[in-house]
């Protein structure tokens, strides 16, 4: 696997060679991203802010979801890192919200500007250069130049930046502490979100409802059915799961309310329930209480790891069992105060502009702090 890696990466480098010949165009902005096969609420936001104050730029996204157990698509993926390369060679500034290999594995012009905003808000659990736990994935890492040529980071603030830095493996001087549009989104569109769950789900509107999102875990263990049945004979509370696209656990339609999306459900919920997942920073920039179920942390720790400190972040809300964790939601207490604070630590700027702050500094290199 290795030697093939090596090979594809020369022949990359020798396409990229003659790509670099083309003029580069100073007012083209490229959008790279493998998370799914359309722009993300981050894209879109940061494009029709762009498009709105610095129309003379021009915007070309790539958006490709690399489906593993889909063969063509495989064979197909084997091709989008030149035409990648094409536009790298051609643009001034280009944004990824994830792992690329034409970004890290080439070596670009002077005048590009890479700029890392990643597709999750935080680093709660461990990733990239924290989880290399064998000499191949070492290997392996340094084969395909992980994270690199990035010539700046966004983070949420400067305590999660201490986070994405290891993960990384960047100095903390390249990381920027703006946040992401959807932080924006999150803001703006509550009462649009909130509309349109309860017209497609109108029985929620008499509900109190309690979204469950659990990250993914490579071993595979679940307990949401325990989680279902604290709460399936309520006539007061509803259940809504949102599972992680590579969870491999059937659950019920009946609680997965699969017209609506996480962060749309987020805007109906009473309490939300996570792990180890970001969706517990969303959650918080719309004052949501947050309780964690995390019947396997030390095992999660030991496999994936995690960077946060639980109990100190959110004290008393930290639950091994469904039995108590509902308790504690039915007893209906919660401390607003430690939310904020949960909030204020990881979140920077919740003022509805971090769209604009980051615009700025992607095209002007500079944004105004207040």
């Amino acid at each position: 696997m290795t030697t093939l890696l090596a090979i594809y990466k020369v022949i990359l480098k020798i396409v990229y060679f003659f790509f670099k010949m083309f003029k580069t165009r100073k007012n083209r902005i490229i959008f790279l991203s493998r998370q799914d096969n359309k722009p993300s609420i981050d894209f879109i936001y940061l494009i029709d802010d762009i498009n709105k104050r610095y129309p003379e730029y021009e915007i070309k996204i790539l958006t490709r979801r690399l489906e593993k157990n889909n063969p063509k698509q495989i064979i197909r993926s084997l091709f989008d890192p030149f035409i990648q390369s094409f536009y790298l060679a051609t643009s001034s500034i280009c944004i990824i919200d994830g792992y690329q290999i034409p970004v890290s594995c080439l070596h670009h012009k002077s005048d590009l500007k890479i700029i890392q905003i990643w597709h999750s808000l935080g680093a709660i659990k461990m990733f990239g250069y924290q989880t290399l736990n064998t000499k191949y994935d070492q290997k392996m890492a340094e084969l395909m130049c992980m994270h690199k040529n990035y010539n700046a980071i966004i983070s949420p603030s400067s305590e999660m930046s201490k986070y994405f830095a290891k993960a990384f493996n960047n100095p903390i001087e390249k990381f920027v502490n703006i946040g992401l549009p959807r932080i924006d989104y999150l803001l703006k569109t509550a009462k649009q979100n909130r509309d349109t769950v309860y017209k497609r789900y109108p029985k929620l509107k008499n509900k109190k409802v309690i979204l469950y999102a659990p990250t993914f875990r490579v071993y595979d263990e679940y307990k949401i059915a325990e989680l279902i049945e604290e709460f399936k004979n309520s006539t007061k509370w509803e259940l809504i799961v949102k599972i992680h696209p590579r969870m491999k656990v059937h659950v019920s339609k009946k609680y997965t309310y699969d017209k609506v999306s996480s962060l749309e459900a987020l805007s109906v919920a009473d309490y939300v329930i996570t792990d180890y997942s970001a969706i517990s920073l969303e959650a918080s920039i719309l004052n949501k209480p947050v309780v964690l179920y995390t019947y396997d942390e030390e095992k999660y720790r030991e496999y994936e790891g995690i960077n946060t400190d639980l109990d100190r972040d959110l004290p008393g809300y930290n639950f091994k069992d469904a039995k108590s964790l509902a308790k504690f939601i039915k007893s209906n207490k919660y401390d607003k105060k430690i939310l904020k604070d949960y909030c204020d630590k990881y979140i920077r700027y919740k003022d509805g502009s971090v769209t604009r702050r980051l615009t700025d500094y992607i095209i002007g290199g500079k944004y105004e702090e207040n």
